[in-house]
C-alpha cells in the first residue's frame, strides 16, 4: 500500500527487533487505512490500527504472520487490546493478559502485572481505572501481581507458564 506504514510491535508498543525470532503485534497507519473500530472502539491507538494479528519482523523488514490474536470468545476486545489499556497506567511496569479456564463460566480473562518499582497500586484501583476505559462486561476478570513476568531468552513473555501460576 501506498503511503503506508507498517510495524511489529511489544507489548509496550516499542518495536520488535528486527531478527525474525521476536514475536510482536502488526499493526498499520496511513492514508490507506481505515479506522475500522471493533465494538469497544479500542483498535486505533495515536492513528495507528492495532490488527490483532502477531508476527515477527526481519533485518529487511519482511513480516510472516505467525498467529491471530487471543481472544476471550465471551469479550469483545483481546488481550493486546486489553494490556494496551493496562499500560497506560503510571503504576504499570509490564502485564500479560491470559484466558484461564474456569468450571462456573467457561472462561475467564486474567491481568498478570508487575508493578512500578515502590508502587504500592492495589487490584481495585487497577480495575478502576481500567473500568473507566471499557464497558464493565469487557474488564478482566481479576488481576495478580508479580515480581516478574515468565519470558523467553529473547525477552517474549511466556503467557503458557503465567496460565499455570494463576
Amino acid at each position: 500500500m501506498i503511503n503506508t506504514e507498517v510495524r511489529v510491535v511489544n507489548e509496550k508498543g516499542e518495536d520488535v527487533a528486527k531478527n525474525s525470532t521476536e514475536i510482536g503485534e502488526i499493526i498499520v497507519k496511513g492514508n490507506g487505512v481505515m479506522p475500522q473500530e471493533n465494538e469497544s472502539g479500542k483498535t486505533m491507538i495515536d492513528g495507528w490500527l492495532y490488527t490483532g494479528d502477531m508476527g515477527t519482523i526481519d533485518e529487511q523488514g519482511r513480516i510472516d504472520v505467525v498467529k491471530p490474536k487471543e481472544k476471550n470468545p465471551k469479550k469483545k476486545i483481546s488481550t493486546k487490546e486489553m494490556e494496551h489499556l493496562f499500560y497506560k497506567h503510571p503504576d504499570v511496569s509490564e502485564v500479560a493478559v491470559i484466558i484461564t479456564p474456569d468450571k462456573k463460566v467457561g472462561e475467564t480473562t486474567h491481568a498478570v502485572v508487575v508493578p512500578q518499582k515502590n508502587s504500592n497500586v492495589l487490584e481495585k484501583e487497577l480495575l478502576g481505572f481500567i473500568a473507566k476505559k471499557l464497558p464493565s462486561s469487557e474488564c478482566p476478570d481479576s488481576i495478580t501481581f508479580v515480581d516478574e513476568l515468565p519470558k523467553t531468552v529473547s525477552g517474549k513473555i511466556l503467557k503458557i507458564q503465567l496460565r499455570d501460576m494463576v
